[in-house]
């Protein structure tokens, strides 16, 4: 949990230096985090803890001394695997209740924490610019008393192209609400660039004013940190329970589907068919009509060669602008569609996502508790190199599947279920080899085997 928090703090890191943030905020952020971080850790402490505790015993022979007295390897996992059990249970009820709020708690903060700008503090010798607008450099400042000294100001205005501002001193004050900053600027010169007249267009006056006493005012409302309203969070697919999430799916594929037979009935209905040689009955039977819906019957049939030259030339003019309209109208849709698709797998990979960590819990425990049995060790050496091979490839086929579903290869329940569905087995494998005793580390048999191997040649 502490790799995976401090991952996150580097990710976010520029978004958190410089807000001057109270510890408060800072520590319900990580709070929150560090809920959405457990689906990731959870996996891989029950295959690390899997592999120490049945490492452990077989290294000191206990689990040969259970064996010994009749016990089975299954019935020696029996205790462990109703505590995986009830942990894959509460893994589901934090994956549909508790992931979901903690989701969007911390983006919450986050939204918050990166909408916000950094106090007003300038630093001396250094521009300052985060006033739109302005870039403000002092020489001294004196932060007791607010007083500077050598101010320099750059501003662009609305009314000038540029304007420079010069000042012996100056004063920092606030407003007794705190809303505005006044900057108190006193024995100075503004340099301004004006903007050109309309009538002198090429001309750009300069003007240059003394000033024996200035005051700029800053508005500080937005430097102000300000709670988000967590309701515009709760529509993202991931902080919906099962049941929302279940719902949500229904309501969008029945709103696709009637949007894309809303545009299969026009695109029909915009359809004509243009050939010299093509005669149709002026009546349409009833199988003709349900093929061309709301098409009145053809009369007349106008045919290229009864046409002018100029008629024509217009005609397919025509032809040609509604067939290009018709093509982007057809690659506007496609676009729809893929968008429609990729919103709707989003929120069948979440669904999925909520059994999966459950499953996986499972799967990974029947990994960790024979590979522990065979490998025979213990401690934090080889069970934790083990433990993180084996987490990899679970990560990894997990990803895999992820992107997979994200780029339309597979469908959501087979890019989620592919790493429980792959490791399944493997988990049976090593279950099924622990039962028997079987050596399958040592690498002295596989010696043992390849000398008889070499001795028969």
């Amino acid at each position: 949990m502490f790799f995976l928090v401090m991952q996150f703090l580097w990710k976010y890191i520029d978004d958190l230096i410089g807000k001057g943030l109270e510890l408060s905020i800072l520590l319900e952020l990580l709070f929150y985090v560090s809920a959405t971080l457990i689906p990731l850790a959870l996996p891989l402490a029950v295959l690390f803890s899997s592999i120490m505790t049945y490492g452990n015993l077989a290294e000191h022979n206990e689990l040969t001394a259970l064996k010994a007295s009749g016990m089975s390897l299954m019935k020696v996992m029996r205790p462990m695997f109703f505590f995986v059990l009830l942990l894959s249970l509460g893994a589901f009820y934090f994956t549909n209740y508790m992931l979901p709020i903690a989701n969007y708690k911390w983006r919450a903060i986050i939204y918050d924490i990166t909408e916000t700008k950094p106090t007003f503090g300038i630093t001396p010798g250094v521009f300052y610019k985060d006033i739109d607008g302005y870039h403000i450099k002092v020489d001294k400042k004196n932060d007791n008393t607010g007083e500077l000294e050598g101010v320099l100001i750059y501003e662009n205005g609305e009314q000038t192209v540029a304007k420079t501002i010069k000042s012996k001193n100056g004063q920092m004050l606030r407003s007794d609400d705190n809303r505005y900053m006044f900057l108190k600027l006193t024995s100075g010169v503004m340099y301004e660039k004006l903007a050109p007249t309309v009538i002198q267009k090429d001309k750009y006056p300069f003007q240059k004013t003394f000033f024996e006493e200035a005051i700029i005012k800053f508005d500080l409302s937005s430097f102000e940190m300000e709670e988000s309203d967590e309701d515009m969070f709760k529509r993202e697919f991931e902080m919906m329970n099962f049941i929302q999430l279940s719902e949500a799916i229904d309501s969008i594929s029945t709103r696709y589907e009637k949007e894309d037979d809303d545009f299969s009935r026009v695109v029909i209905n915009q359809m004509v068919t243009l050939n010299n040689s093509f005669e149709i009955d002026s009546t349409l039977d009833s199988t003709s009509q349900a093929m061309v819906p709301d098409m009145e019957p053809i009369d007349t049939i106008i045919r290229l060669d009864s046409l002018h030259e100029s008629e024509i030339t217009q005609d397919l003019t025509a032809a040609q602008s509604e067939i290009r309209g018709t093509k982007d109208m057809l690659f506007g849709n496609q676009r729809m569609v893929e968008a429609h698709r990729t919103n709707l797998d989003q929120y069948k990979t979440t669904w999925h996502q909520k059994f999966t960590l459950p499953i996986a819990v499972l799967v990974l425990f029947f990994i960790g508790a024979p590979l522990g049995a065979i490998i025979k060790k213990g401690g934090l050496g080889t069970p934790l190199v083990f433990a993180t091979l084996f987490f990899l490839l679970y990560y990894i086929l997990t990803i895999m599947g992820e992107n997979m579903v994200a780029s339309g290869f597979i469908t959501p329940w087979k890019g989620m279920w592919m790493s429980t569905i792959i490791l399944s087995p493997l988990g049976a494998f090593l279950t099924y080899k622990a039962a028997n005793d079987s050596a399958l580390f040592d690498l002295d048999v596989y010696k043992k085997y390849f000398r008889k191997l070499l001795r028969k040649d």
